[in-house]
């Protein structure tokens, strides 16, 4: 299959959906449905919805405009933490998918409450989702637990303090993790379950999606030593600059590339434990690890 095509449907559809489910901009008060609007629209793969929809089809899901308000709601929570990480009291970036951060369009405290707005704004839509109350309950469970401090914002915490420490393999890991793979792992498990997946095709989808979020970050990592600003959409080597905790640090690019090579391989066999019916995500897998952006 193409799977770059695959991936250009997927999000045009998404972003589809994001425009009829968000507020319009003219909506009251205007300046923040237009911050919200602007960060959500600046452009992304949108990863995790497509991620959530493609496990969900790999067991047996049919309905898949019941389940586009949890996708969707993904994105939401992954942009409201793009904003607040590109904040000068964290990140401090002035660029993002190549147009200028919130805060610098909008002011820090507009780009902190539209990242506020996108989070609440998230679980309202999630509720949307029309399947059983359980399932939706149990998705929901999976969710919380990867944004919250056992997930993005554990890893992102001491992304923070390790700023002041000395690179360390078990901290290192923990970041990565916490901060990208936990998000990108729920993803995963949550089409699994509300695709009404088996418990055996759940556990396969939530491991191959912890590796694969690994992978994601490790290639990030590579990309902020070695990419093209101009593909990339932000500052490269601004990691090495801030004393971030990353695997070129660690392990050098050679390492750092056979790591993320071993995660990459490591959820495409997770992937094949489905069968057929997950060659797409076998795919994704593939092109995350080889991608220039």
């Amino acid at each position: 299959m193409d799977i770059r095509e695959y991936l250009k449907k997927e999000k045009e559809k998404i972003d589809r959906y994001l425009e009829k489910y968000l507020p319009p901009e003219g909506a009251y008060p205007s300046i923040i449905h237009k911050a919200m609007r602007y960060s959500v629209f600046a452009g992304g793969k949108r990863l995790r919805p497509i991620l959530l929809l493609t496990a969900y089809r790999a067991v047996g899901g049919k309905k898949e405009e019941d389940v586009m308000p949890f996708a969707c709601s993904l994105e939401l929570i992954h942009t409201y933490s793009l904003i607040h990480d590109d904040l000068p009291a964290i990140d401090n970036d002035d660029m993002r998918r190549g147009k200028p951060t919130s805060h610098k369009v909008f002011g820090e405290a507009i780009a902190i409450l539209a990242g506020d707005a996108l989070f609440s704004f998230a679980f309202e839509l999630m509720l949307k989702t029309r399947v059983p109350p359980g399932v939706l309950r149990k998705a929901m469970e999976v969710l919380t637990r990867a944004i919250g401090t056992s997930g993005i914002i554990g890893g992102q915490v001491m992304d923070i303090e390790g700023e002041k420490l000395e690179p360390d393999p078990r901290l290192l890991r923990y970041i990565h993790s916490h901060k990208t793979g936990a998000f990108i792992s729920a993803a995963v498990e949550i089409g699994g379950i509300l695709g009404r997946g088996k418990k055996k095709e759940i556990e396969a989808l939530r491991k191959g999606g912890g590796y694969m979020g690994m992978a994601f970050q490790i290639v990030d990592d590579i990309l902020d030593v070695v990419g093209d600003e101009k593909k990339v959409g932000k500052k490269t080597q601004k990691d090495a600059t801030s004393g971030k905790i990353t695997y070129p640090a660690v392990y050098g690019l050679d390492g750092a590339r056979r790591r993320a090579e071993r995660y990459t391989h490591l959820a495409i066999n997770s992937f094949e434990r489905l069968g057929k019916k997950g060659k797409v995500l076998v795919e994704i897998a593939k092109f995350l690890f080889e991608r220039d952006r």
